[in-house]
């Protein structure tokens, strides 16, 4: 008859070493796991020239045409009319450039320094005509025929080179100065040379003689 007994320690001495070794394997140290390298800033789309000097190109100033209410006939005994303006166009102040990144309140600045005008005077990028143009006139119109209010405000339109840290960058701004300038025109009555007023007469009125 064989010993089972003596057949079973060589097993028994085999599952003892692999529990050991698996206990070394599970109590080894772990090696710290290598980080991923920060990623590189990605360059700006648009140069930073918040402080490059600027120079101007062309700059023009002219007063456009923003209101015009319809012409109205004022008899000998009408003592005040009242005229109701319409939105012939609206002017909103905007800095446009190649791509580079400028301040557009810096720029429209820059512009009244070099106009002489005061700061505040131009109109900063965001702001539009609209809601300075009055809605009615009341003005004392006896026996003046047919007449119309207008409305214009004076537009400056401008451009300009920058010095940003990649080289030169170009631009253009439009504004305006407040306040909105009001007038009236006599139909049958010569307007005068301001363009502003011409175009309103032949909106109002119809065409001119000349």
């Amino acid at each position: 008859m064989h010993d089972r007994r003596a057949l079973s320690r060589p097993w028994l001495g085999a599952v003892s070493g692999l529990l050991l070794l698996g206990a070394v394997a599970c109590t080894a140290p772990q090696q710290p796991k290598a980080r991923p390298a920060a990623a590189a800033a990605a360059p700006s789309a648009s140069p930073s020239c918040a402080s490059g000097a600027l120079r101007w190109g062309s700059v023009r100033q002219e007063t456009r045409l923003i209101g015009l209410s319809p012409a109205v006939t004022a008899g000998k005994h009408d003592g005040w009319t009242t005229f109701r303006n319409a939105t012939v166009r609206v002017v909103a102040a905007r800095v446009t450039t190649d791509g580079a990144d400028v301040s557009g309140r810096r720029v429209v600045a820059l512009l009244a320094r070099h106009l002489g005008y005061d700061s505040g005077d131009l109109m900063p990028p965001g702001q539009n005509t609209a809601p300075h143009m009055p809605a009615r006139e009341r003005i004392g119109s006896r026996g003046a025929g047919r007449i119309a209010t207008t409305e214009g405000v004076k537009v400056v339109d401008a451009s300009f080179v920058v010095q940003c840290p990649d080289g030169p960058h170009y631009g253009s701004l439009t504004t305006w100065l407040a306040p909105v300038r009001s007038d009236s025109i006599g139909c049958g009555t010569d307007p005068g040379r301001d363009a502003w007023l011409r175009e309103a007469y032949r909106l109002a009125c119809g065409p001119l003689d000349r």
